[in-house]
């Protein structure tokens, strides 16, 4: 385990790219979001505006739905005309133009129909507090919290710590998951006000399996056919990995089984396979190519800037990228497979 640090976590690709490939994920909230509406139809709605907070955004697709649902539930015990404040929070470097973009152009935007409803983006880390104390009635966060704050290591042997052979990797992996979710419930416990509710959907892990083993294997294969073409050095290989992994119902029942947080409460947590409409839409088409295009671009969008951030200085990540996921689509197409991995679901509730 190499003591140098890895470059910050990166955010999704740019240029409105990660909208674009981002359906899997789109299919993973679904099925938080009915909790998501039973939580707005509970929270107390006596303040001048209802204040929703959407941790880990991006781009903004995949919170059109759940916001638009959240605004709809909570005035349908309102009236119409409850102003409603909507903060996007994501990385500074993260793509808010699209989100932006998106909600002023796209019919799918959660603004059509609904007036009094103001959204505003936050360039932080949602590690840390972002938002004024008791200002937050609803919290949402959807595949965003199994994104660690930093890498915490350099993992030579594989794209994922969690994956690695050296016990110590994993380690590191686990101890960074663990202070982030508790560094994320303590901003919180300041942020939502008491009644307030949050609901979280993010990546799990099995009880036999941590789940992804698969994909994640398929990707950074193709890294290394990328190394091993000279495309990238091996030493550029080594420093290269994303720092995501899955947390298990233990992980997440931790800071609050032994006192680190306090003034929330632990609602629900529930852990289930994920869905995989790329391998379904497969099974009806029959087509392997469409299969391998639809993950490579969806693994590139989402990990892609992660891996390219340790390529060393002057390096044509486009090249790089382009190179990668051309391999990881015939990888695929050579050997569909169903992916199995696994979502958690937190519901969290601020005491009285």
């Amino acid at each position: 385990m190499s003591a140098k640090a890895p470059p910050a976590t990166a955010p999704m690709q740019g240029g409105g790219f990660y909208n674009r490939h981002s359906s899997l994920q789109a299919a993973n909230l679904g099925s938080a979001l009915p909790l998501l509406v039973v939580a707005a139809g509970e929270v107390a709605v006596d303040g001048a505006a209802i204040g929703i907070a959407d941790y880990g955004a991006s781009q903004g697709r995949n919170s059109m739905a759940p916001m638009a649902a959240a605004i709809d539930a909570v005035r349908a015990r309102t009236g119409p005309d409850k102003p409603v404040v909507v903060s996007h929070i994501d990385l500074p470097s993260n793509d808010f133009a699209s989100l932006f973009t998106l909600l002023d152009e796209d019919p799918i935007s959660y603004l059509l129909g609904r007036p009094e409803v103001y959204p505003v983006a936050i360039g932080r880390s949602h590690y840390g507090r972002v938002l004024p104390r008791g200002s937050v009635d609803l919290g949402w966060s959807s595949n965003a919290l199994h994104w660690m704050s930093r890498n915490p290591c350099t993992v030579p042997d594989h794209g994922w710590g969690v994956f690695s052979a050296d016990p110590a990797v994993r380690d590191a992996v686990d101890a960074q998951l663990d202070e982030d979710w508790t560094n994320f419930l303590v901003a919180r416990s300041h942020e939502l006000r008491r009644g307030g509710k949050l609901i979280c959907q993010f990546m799990g892990r099995g009880k036999d399996s941590h789940g992804f083993e698969w994909m994640a294997g398929a990707f950074w294969q193709s890294w290394v056919d990328v190394a091993n073409s000279g495309l990238v050095t091996h030493a550029e290989l080594a420093r290269i990995s994303a720092p995501s992994a899955g947390r298990s119902v233990a992980q997440i029942e931790a800071p609050f089984r032994d006192g680190r947080v306090s003034g929330l409460k632990l609602v629900d947590v529930a852990t289930m396979p994920t869905p995989d409409p790329f391998f379904e839409l497969y099974q009806q088409s029959g087509d392997a190519v469409q299969l391998g295009q639809t993950w490579a671009n969806m693994m590139r969008a989402a990990n892609g800037p992660s891996f390219a951030a340790s390529l060393d200085a002057g390096r044509d990540h486009a090249q790089v990228l382009d190179a990668v996921t051309a391999r990881l689509a015939a990888r695929i197409a050579a050997d569909p497979q169903q992916n199995r991995s696994y979502n958690v679901i937190v519901v969290v509730e601020a005491a009285d």
